[in-house]
């Protein structure tokens, strides 16, 4: 699939490249009838109205299926308190296990490694590491691990198990016993950075010196986690002692079974730790010793060195909740967004916040389905040499000082089809420090009053659109509705479905990237009606003529030729 993508891509962008030449040949062969009429290389520039209006999501977005986990609290001092909780399955690492004879629990922990990066590494193995992914780090946050008994299902009932289940933000609230089992409570949780070094006393041969001292062994060195000794008879109840029974045949029988996990954070005093994680990485493991055989050594072999393990992994189904206590002025800035004439600021909250709706060249007086002002820029033959929208933040509302990190990237996309606009497939520049430095011609980066200093307010965004206008205006496609929304990752182009427009027929469903959906980042600003006119959201065009053009002309106060 991936290799079928890529060079999908790559057509594309030999398509594109292809597609350019032939028009630059094409305008160079009218230009040869035009001599002494119209300079071809001097370019101009036009500012085109647009409408801009925040959309706030109001029930939910969907939350299973997306490529990484994520719970903790994130406090904004501009939109507020959010909180993010998991529930997952759990996985049996060997189905029908054999643990051998006279078992016994020696330890059961909870692993879930954070996102770090490796910074450097002694003479003596001891490594020094530095988190990631760990998002408004502010000080304790309460976290509670759960056995959940609420059971999920994979397919969804409504469709006769024809269709997936589909899980929103919201759901978890309405779910019954997802606290029937308390695995563990840390009452005072902040992530930390540290190396966790496991070690193992050394075993002492029969005939050694009775006074000798067994070494401290290290046996492994594991890179930053959150990793919690669980209740060893729990787990030998729970799981070892049904060896054989019908709980642990399957996979299906065992998620009936153990139903889940569920991990549940609370801010202490407003605080808290916002962490995205890798499900797949996330574990209770139990460690066991026996007699004679057990099959712990994988794909049915038998082992009799004495000691082995059993993995319960974080798969199956994995839905995220999501809430937001807002601010009474962000209350009040949804309930009064302007969806025809558009909002003097718009509003981008990541998770199930809200995102900027955008309408390109204004309104449709004649009821054609064509925009006037596109019809009209249709007919004067121009080369759309670039396009760009500039969205400037407005500074008097995301409070400069706050120390609210602005969301580094924003992402745009075809909201009416759920697409990757034209510019972003064909744009494949990448940086060094991965996605934040990628696809930045089409998605630019945060401008900043100080370069590469993100302690400093962010002054706008820009976003170049040129292929897509250049679509619009000579190829006639299709006009379509923009959105924009905060994102971790301009790369991860799946999609999450926004909640309340999913009905039977499964046509017109409404989405966000996935990145919005997992990011808690946010902004504010200046929309197309913003009283600051300098600031104001416009299309700006810069473009080359075709042919002379009579300033008096439709197209000529268009243009605003003289």
């Amino acid at each position: 699939m991936k290799i079928y993508k890529y060079t999908l891509r790559a057509f594309a962008c030999v398509f594109v490249l292809v597609l350019a030449v032939a028009c630059t040949n094409d305008f160079g062969d009218v230009g040869t009838g035009l001599v002494g009429v119209v300079n071809f290389e001097t370019r101009q520039t036009m500012e085109i109205d647009v409408v801009s209006f925040t959309k706030s999501i109001d029930d939910g977005v969907q939350t299973n299926a997306l490529p990484a986990g994520a719970f903790g609290v994130y406090k904004d001092d501009v939109y507020g308190e959010s909180t993010a909780s998991v529930l997952t399955q759990v996985s049996l690492g060997r189905l029908n296990p054999d643990f051998g004879e006279e078992t016994v629990i020696d330890s059961v922990f909870f692993t879930l490694p954070y996102f770090s990066t490796l910074l450097d590494t002694d003479d003596e193995g001891n490594s020094t590491y530095e988190l990631d992914s760990i998002f408004r780090n502010t000080g304790p946050m309460k976290l509670s691990v759960y056995r959940s008994n609420y059971f999920l299902n994979n397919l969804d009932p409504s469709t006769d198990f024809q269709d997936p289940a589909v899980y929103y933000s919201n759901d978890i609230e309405n779910f019954a016993g997802i606290e029937s089992q308390v695995l563990f409570v840390i009452d005072s949780f902040v992530p930390v950075s540290d190396q966790i070094i496991l070690t193992e006393l050394e075993v002492l041969d029969e005939d050694a010196d009775p006074d000798a001292v067994a070494d401290t062994l290290v046996t492994a060195r594991l890179s930053p986690a959150l990793r919690v000794p669980l209740d060893t008879l729990y787990f030998r109840q729970n799981i070892v002692d049904l060896e054989g029974s019908e709980m642990l045949l399957n996979q299906n029988n065992f998620n009936n079974y153990f139903r889940g996990i569920y991990i549940k954070a609370e801010p202490l005093d407003g605080k808290g730790s916002y962490i995205i994680f890798d499900y797949s990485e996330a574990s209770i493991e139990t460690y066991y010793s026996f007699t004679g055989d057990d099959d712990s050594a994988g794909d049915g072999e038998a082992t009799d060195d004495g000691v082995g393990s059993l993995r319960l992994g974080f798969g199956g189904v994995q839905i995220i909740d999501l809430k937001t206590t807002y601010n009474p002025e962000i209350i009040a800035a949804f309930e009064q967004t302007d969806t025809v004439n558009g909002d003097e600021s718009v509003y981008l909250k990541g998770g199930a916040g809200s995102i900027a709706m955008i309408d390109l060249f204004g309104p449709d007086a004649n009821g054609d389905d064509i925009e006037d002002q596109l019809e009209e820029l249709r007919s004067c033959n121009v080369i759309v040499n670039e396009a760009n929208l500039i969205f400037y933040v407005d500074q008097e509302k995301v409070a400069p000082g706050s120390g609210i990190p602005e969301p580094e990237r924003v992402f745009i996309y075809d909201f009416d089809n759920n697409a990757t606009l034209i510019d972003g497939e064909i744009d494949q520049t990448s940086g060094f420090n991965g996605p934040v430095g990628t696809r930045v011609n089409h998605l630019g980066r945060i401008v900043r009053e100080t370069e590469d200093d993100e302690s400093t307010p962010g002054v706008s965004y820009r976003i170049r659109l040129t292929q897509h206008i250049n679509n619009i205006i000579n190829n006639d496609s299709t006009n379509v509705r923009l959105a924009l929304a905060v994102s971790q990752n301009v790369t991860t182009l799946n999609s999450a479905i926004i909640g309340g427009t999913l009905d039977e027929s499964r046509e017109n469903i409404e989405r966000l990237p996935v990145g919005t959906v997992l990011s808690q980042e946010s902004t504010i600003l200046h929309g197309s009606e913003s009283p600051d006119e300098s600031k104001r959201l416009k299309l700006r065009i810069s473009y080359t003529l075709t042919e002379e053009i009579d300033p008096d002309s439709v197209c000529g106060r268009l243009l605003g030729l003289e």
